[in-house]
């Protein structure tokens, strides 16, 4: 299909309304949220008869809701990824110089509980020589997604690395790309490999003082498909493969359809694991990791969130809530295909956990169920950490405690004089 002709198809979506999915040159599906209304009898005949008797209210209840409220975003999200393919295809996209990413623009941040310090992306072996770095212990590397900032508080880079201070066994980096997934979508989408190029760069002389073992890449949203490809150049740099690569969600739009745009997969590191949250909308709708996890079956809208932007986060939300001491095991999923087959417990075999204790080498597609609200974990225990908790905060030491107080002291002898 021409860029025109998908153009013309995304002029004619109207909000709440409808819109026309062209199936070819001269004809168009014409759907709109009235439609869905008007054959909700139909809709409900089908599941039941397709389903029997066998027909779970809560899996109806999710159904129908889903259908409702994912709508307009699929239906919109499938027209931008044809567009955006096409036009990837068609090499139409000339992105301004200032929007192509340069080494200089790229930093490492090294996140402990009471500091953040950066470091020049293409300097990154400096970093084994900060007095926070460990290097006997493990290096993850995070980054977040589209329209983020390294440096906003209460997001991906925040939240895990608290998580990962409250378990103190890991240095925690973040990666910082300013400016370069804040743009335009389809120009950010184009970034991930450059980004990703830079990274792999570096990589190669850090593990030669770090481990390569001890290294785990993850990534939200465009973050993922950052890490996927960091770690696909790697391997080509290299001819040695990062040992695990997790992704929160992996964006879909410009990376599902079409094949200039990889998307994140198994063939990209010894391990691949997935954390699918939003699928068909703001995350990619197939599985292609070894271990994928689909919270909540193939529905896009998550147990507790009433839209995609909320279900789109909680990919990462549920792996942060596994890395907490106590909680490794409050997500656990069995092999299935489907919630339905899940909620009927006709899928066999052994639960596996998800997130930080996922074991590497696991294979294959597997389903779970949530908690609306926190424990998101249907698995949790007395044990039970919260990400709310005070672990993992910064705790000021005796010493600087004490400088505190002093300043504070001397700040109030000085105010007393000067009013005397």
């Amino acid at each position: 299909m021409k860029v025109v002709q998908l153009l013309l198809a995304v002029i004619v979506i109207k909000q709440c309304c409808g819109l026309e999915i062209p199936l070819d040159g001269e004809h168009g599906l014409a759907i709109s949220l009235l439609d869905i209304f008007s054959s909700a009898r139909d809709i409900a005949a089908g599941l039941v008869q397709s389903q029997g008797n066998q027909l779970t209210a809560d899996y109806f209840f999710r159904y129908t809701t889903n259908a409702v409220l994912s709508f307009p975003s699929q239906a919109i999200v499938a027209v931008v990824s044809a567009l955006c393919s096409a036009i990837l295809r068609e090499d139409a996209i000339q992105p301004r110089p200032n929007a192509i990413p340069d080494v200089e623009d790229v930093a490492i941040q090294l996140r402990t509980p009471c500091n953040i310090r950066s470091y020049p992306v293409k300097e990154l072996v400096r970093i084994v020589d900060d007095p926070d770095f460990d290097i006997n212990k493990k290096v993850v590397i995070a980054s977040s997604g589209w329209l983020t900032n390294a440096n906003r508080s209460n997001d991906v880079l925040d939240g895990i690395g608290k998580a990962y201070h409250c378990r103190g066994d890991t240095n925690f980096l973040g990666i910082d790309v300013g400016r370069y997934i804040q743009t335009l979508y389809t120009w950010s989408s184009l970034n991930t490999n450059r980004i990703g190029e830079i990274l792999a760069i570096a990589l190669v002389d850090f593990v030669e003082v770090v481990p390569l073992e001890n290294i785990h890449l993850m990534g939200h949203s465009l973050g993922a498909q950052i890490m996927g490809t960091t770690a696909r150049h790697f391997t080509r740099l290299t001819g040695r493969q990062i040992p695990r690569v997790t992704g929160f969600d992996p964006a879909g739009p410009c990376f599902d359809y079409g094949e200039i745009q990889t998307t994140l997969s198994a063939s990209d590191a010894a391990f691949v694991d997935i954390i699918h949250s939003n699928t068909g909308v703001a995350g990619q709708s197939e599985p292609t990791a070894h271990a994928d996890f689909f919270v909540n079956g193939r529905f896009p809208i998550q147990n507790g969130c009433d839209d995609s932007v909320c279900s789109h986060q909680r990919s990462w939300q549920y792996y942060m809530e596994s890395v907490y001491p106590g909680n490794e095991y409050n997500f656990l999923a069995r092999r299935c295909t489907s919630l339905l087959r899940l909620d009927q417990e006709r899928c066999v075999g052994d639960e596996y956990p998800m997130g930080i204790a996922t074991p590497i080498g696991l294979q294959g597609l597997f389903i779970l169920n949530v908690n609306p609200t926190e424990p998101y974990g249907m698995n949790a225990t007395e044990n039970y950490t919260s990400p709310n908790s005070e672990c993992g905060v910064c705790v000021p030491t005796v010493e600087s405690f004490g400088d505190h107080v002093w300043d504070k002291f001397c700040d109030s002898l000085r105010n007393n004089s000067e009013r005397s």
